[in-house]
């Protein structure tokens, strides 16, 4: 456990990147997002504080689509960059999959306090003094803490977990295995699509948060697991 905390603390070593940079994107999103609701209320005459208006701004998905690329890509660089130096310092294949899984549940951890904490500076605010809608959204709760902490600490845990599987699937098979396995993905979640196509209305109507969390650790799990095997036999590049 020893060896498997000492990656953590490896993968720790560049806090611009992990402390920093969520925070950086989220103040982005908040500023573009201000600057469109101003604009709308200049455009439309609204003042922000009718249903009609607060119905259509917190149908705002900027703080949802604007996390995943980074989270991806640095689930990846976790893994394809600092596994040869961690395997040169004398760490298990094993230690290395778990030291950095627990990586993952602390930048889960920080970036659901962050956006909790974000939540709470906007509804003290008044959405930011300009009726903007970031946190307090449909999608990520409607205001609800609970819903948005667990919502972004699932979500960032999966993004991390896939870039990840990625990063593994590079260092054992090089560059084309992600094709590969991204290609094959793409073409299975088509097929499910065109199966369910029929149904698709019924099911995403009954859908609830607590399947999509349900599908989301499945997904998770069954990522580490596939991380694991891929790199039982990877070599160092």
């Amino acid at each position: 456990m020893n060896r498997a905390l000492k990656v953590t603390r490896l993968h720790m070593n560049r806090l611009d990147n992990f402390f920093a940079t969520p925070a950086m994107i989220l103040g982005l999103v908040l500023i573009v997002s201000i600057i469109i609701a101003l604009a709308i209320q200049r455009a439309t005459g609204l003042t922000g504080g009718g249903a009609e208006y607060i119905d259509g701004a917190r149908m705002n998905m900027g703080v949802v689509w604007s996390l995943p690329g980074f989270l991806i890509y640095y689930g990846v660089q976790a893994v394809a960059t600092t596994y040869p130096f961690a395997l040169a310092l004398g760490t298990t294949r094993r230690n290395f999959i778990v030291g950095t899984m627990l990586s993952n549940v602390l930048q889960s951890a920080y970036v659901a306090v962050l956006l909790v904490a974000l939540l709470g500076v906007e509804l003290a605010t008044g959405h930011w003094f300009s009726n903007t809608y970031v946190l307090d959204t449909y999608a990520v709760g409607a205001g609800n803490p609970w819903i948005l902490g667990a919502t972004g600490f699932i979500g960032v845990l999966f993004c991390l977990t896939i870039g990840g599987f990625f990063g593994a699937v590079w260092v054992r098979f090089g560059a084309k295995g992600p094709a590969i396995v991204g290609i094959s993905f793409g073409l299975a979640l088509a097929f499910l699509l065109l199966i369910l196509a029929p149904n698709l209305g019924e099911i995403l109507a009954n859908a609830t948060r607590g399947w999509f969390a349900l599908i989301a650790c499945c997904v998770i799990v069954a990522a580490l697991v596939a991380t694991w095997f891929a790199m039982r036999r990877a070599s160092v590049r």
